[in-house]
């Protein structure tokens, strides 16, 4: 056999055998596996009316039967028309109904509908429109579908049954007070609209005193800086307040959200019921010539352990908010007045005298008596200092952070028990150029803690060692100290 025979052999042979092994990857490639319903399937259209064409709808459920109106200003109830409906949810369950898409056919033509929830006098639920032209539908609603993910339904003149996207459905199965809005009152914009909060209390079964707050930028001229809450806590002490801290609690009426609608329009018995009559805590504010006041009543739900058991912290109140006649629940965290202390609001300032409107300041010790007066010369306008120190001078920078020490005053607790008047460790008075004044006494307590008379009423208490330390910044700032020589932790 020649040489270029053979060479021809092999090649075909080769080409057979790449022929064999292609046939056999073909005929063993598995199969595609078959689309699922979801992907393979298209929306049936079973309405396509357009959801502004109607003129109102009646909705029939288990919780009973009410009609929705669309009307100029969108989709109401009537029934409903003293209170703040949720507009979107309303006009999102006429664009359903209106506008339906199935996902399945599942049967055509059923005889049995009763096993779909669907039967002609006993249907979970259905939905009664009437457009604006004058024609008429219904829709009814059924069971569940087996997939979880969707519900029966069913034309009224017709026996096909389908399915449909359970979030596409679930508005026909809504009590008529699911519709009203959860919003009870609106959110403030921005810092620059907040109102003026006047006056607030704050009345709590578990306490023995009233928690009471107002506003106090009247008491600062124009064009000096106050603290930085324009409100103070009055009562059971007189204290300044923390910003961030402070915000829910005098700010928190604005932007309230239930979770729930209770009862609409409640009776005697609801307010008993749900503890509204002789409320656990209630907010009075006075802003702007406004009154606003919350009721907060029982709990309505508790925290759950990881067993998923009732612990003994709140979840949800029933509440009430004067103006609107609902009792909701909130969430525990929307109304904090129920459960928040006054220590847990406080700035640790326990005075905000502007150091540029200062006269003098006069630092007294008792048990191993020593006493320093510092006397300052200020300009609020011009935000110049100069001063002496047991008519020694001192830096102004340095002064600053000194005074900035003794406002910090490292307050940590309300204190409002008699202290013993022989007791008294120490006396900071400041004294203001306008006349004003404020007087800070501190008497041991004992455990290593002094009890402090904020102008002549006792109001906090404090670890003791801060007098030691704002003594010893005192003697190193007479010495010279500079700014980084002071301490700043006690």
């Amino acid at each position: 056999m020649s040489k270029r025979v053979r060479n021809l052999l092999v090649i075909g042979l080769f080409i057979l055998s790449m022929a064999i092994v292609l046939v056999v990857l073909i005929l063993t490639q598995p199969k595609e596996e078959a689309e699922t319903p979801e992907e393979s399937s298209t929306a049936i259209v079973l309405t396509s009316y357009g959801r502004d064409n109607i003129a109102n709808m009646t909705i029939t459920n288990e919780n009973g039967s009410f009609t929705v109106r669309n009307g100029v200003q969108g989709f109401t109830i009537d029934e409903y028309s003293e209170f703040r409906l949720n507009s979107t949810t309303l006009a999102a369950a006429g664009r359903c109904v209106a506008e339906l898409s199935a996902q399945a056919l599942v049967e055509e033509n059923a005889q049995d509908l009763g096993k779909y929830g669907l039967a002609e006098d006993s249907p979970v639920a259905r939905c009664d429109v009437v457009l604006k032209d004058g024609r008429e539908f219904s829709v009814f609603y059924g069971i569940d579908a087996p997939d979880g993910k969707t519900r029966y339904v069913r034309l009224a003149e017709s026996n096909d049954v389908y399915t449909v996207l359970l979030n596409s459905s679930g508005y026909f199965y809504y009590r008529e007070d699911d519709f009203i809005s959860l919003a009870v009152t609106d959110e403030l914009t921005n810092n620059n609209t907040s109102p003026r909060l006047d006056y607030m209390t704050v009345t709590r079964k578990d306490l023995d005193y009233d928690i009471k707050f107002e506003d106090d930028s009247k008491n600062y001229a124009e064009g000096e800086v106050s603290l930085p809450s324009a409100q103070v806590m009055i009562a059971p002490i007189y204290a300044h307040l923390d910003i961030t801290n402070s915000n829910a609690i005098m700010y928190g009426l604005w932007g309230l959200t239930a979770t729930d609608v209770v009862k609409v329009r409640p009776t005697e018995e609801d307010f008993k019921e749900y503890g509204l009559d002789d409320p656990f805590c209630t907010v009075d504010l006075d802003a702007e010539l406004v009154n606003y006041h919350l009721d907060i009543g029982n709990v309505a739900e508790y925290v759950l352990d990881e067993n998923g058991d009732p612990t003994s912290t709140a979840a949800e109140y029933y509440c009430y908010f004067n103006g609107i006649d609902i009792i909701y629940t909130f969430a525990a965290s929307e109304v904090p007045w129920a459960t928040f202390m006054p220590i847990d609001i406080l700035t640790p300032l326990m005075t905000g005298n502007y150091i540029f409107a200062l006269d003098y300041v006069s630092v007294e010790y008792f048990d191993d008596p020593i006493s320093y007066r510092f006397d300052i010369i200020g300009s609020i306008d011009e935000q110049t200092l100069e001063g002496t120190v047991d008519g020694q001078s001192f830096d102004p920078e340095v002064f600053k952070q000194l005074y900035q020490f003794m406002l910090k005053c490292p307050i940590d607790d309300v204190y409002m028990d008699e202290v013993d008047e022989n007791a008294l460790v120490a006396r900071i008075e400041i004294h203001r150029a306008d006349g004003d004044s404020d007087l800070l006494e501190f008497y041991d307590i004992g455990s290593n803690r002094v009890g402090i008379k904020f102008n002549g009423t006792v109001s906090f208490s404090q670890p003791r060692n801060y007098l030691n330390v704002l003594r010893k910044n005192i003697e190193d700032f007479k010495n010279g100290a500079g700014l980084d020589e002071l301490q700043e932790i006690w």
